[in-house]
């Protein structure tokens, strides 16, 4: 009895020994929280005492997450990524001086930022992103515009995925601000703001020395059979002539196209209605017969030599360089055609 109730004290103590050493090891890995906002959402982060470690391969060797309340939920996402791939938001990313690893091909075309793509592979098409690409790619953050279930469901088995739905933001400012405090890079976006205000209001000035504030501005693509017409917010350089530059739109543009619609389909016998004193055209390769065009021919733009045709596959796009890129091209065109038209 008593050797038993020895051998029993004796177990006791070792178990009190490891109870003890587990303790300690356990308050190694406290966390922190913290709350920030972005695009109109909070965001949580917590963080691991350790630090991030970038590697060649993409892995981490760091627990440091946080926790980013996106529109389609909470998303627990690394605090420092170092693997981004998005289909989408590159302008962004770059901007803020981040160079995603992996792009959908369409926006590695834009030439707005074309200096600055190197290295940043290619993960498909808009319409077809190879998932197999974006494995191989090593993620350890993915950053998309998609609403199609499956697609998404499909990058979150790959990496920590946030979903930033077209159209969310409605300005440059909000924009590059949302994504400052997504990627914790506030500073730098508020640094790359402060130059792209700079530049936008010597864009405006220039501009202001040969418009008058009541003519307005029209952004229309012509079509085989008709026109389209775009507001503020859906690119053809909307963002640029009406929020950059300031240039005054029609009435109807403001009712029609400025709010949830931003586009719509216009019959070639009432463009004239959708028409201001200069026009800011999207033509193809293949979209020249408007020129011939009746109707066309009696626009006071037209008469007044103020339409702009612009090349769409240059001005389709709609992210922050781009606006910043098309502000300016904007603002030489328009004071080039005025001093083409004073002669």
């Amino acid at each position: 009895m008593f050797a038993a109730k020895k051998r029993f004290s004796g177990l006791l103590l070792m178990l009190a020994i490891i109870m003890i050493l587990a303790a300690c090891s356990s308050g190694t890995g406290s966390t922190a929280t913290e709350q920030t906002s972005a695009a109109g959402t909070e965001t949580t982060t917590t963080a691991s005492s350790e630090t991030n470690t970038d590697t060649s391969s993409g892995s981490d060797n760091s627990n440091a997450t946080r926790i980013y309340k996106s529109l389609s939920g909470d998303v627990e996402i690394p605090a420092e990524p170092k693997r981004i791939v998005t289909d989408m938001y590159v302008s962004d990313l770059l901007a803020l001086g981040v160079k995603p690893v992996g792009a959908v091909q369409y926006y590695l075309e834009n030439p707005f930022y074309a200096d600055q793509v190197a290295g940043i592979e290619s993960i498909g098409d808009r319409a077809a992103v190879s998932m197999e690409k974006v494995v191989a790619l090593n993620p350890d953050l993915i950053i998309t515009y998609s609403d199609q279930a499956s697609e998404i469901e499909s990058y979150q088995k790959i990496a920590p995925t946030v979903v930033i739905p077209y159209g969310t933001f409605t300005n440059v400012h909000d924009e590059i601000r949302g994504f400052g405090e997504l990627m914790n890079k506030s500073e730098a976006a508020e640094a790359w703001l402060k130059t792209y205000d700079e530049r936008i209001e010597a864009a405006r000035a220039k501009v202001k020395t040969v418009i008058k504030p009541e003519e307005t501005f029209s952004i229309l693509e012509v079509s085989d059979k008709s026109y389209y017409g775009y507001g503020d917010n859906f690119g053809r350089g909307g963002q640029a002539v009406y929020s950059a530059l300031q240039l005054a739109p029609l009435e109807i543009t403001k009712k029609e196209l400025m709010g949830d619609t931003q586009w719509k389909e216009i019959s070639r016998e009432v463009v004239g209605d959708y028409a201001g004193d200069h026009i800011f055209l999207t033509v193809g390769e293949n979209t020249k017969n408007y020129q011939g065009d009746s109707i066309w021919q009696s626009l006071p733009a037209v008469k007044n030599n103020q339409v702009y045709e612009l090349l769409e596959d240059r001005y389709w796009y709609f992210d922050p360089i781009a606006i910043q890129g098309q502000a300016e091209e904007f603002a030489d065109m328009i004071v080039e055609r005025a001093e083409q038209n004073r002669k």
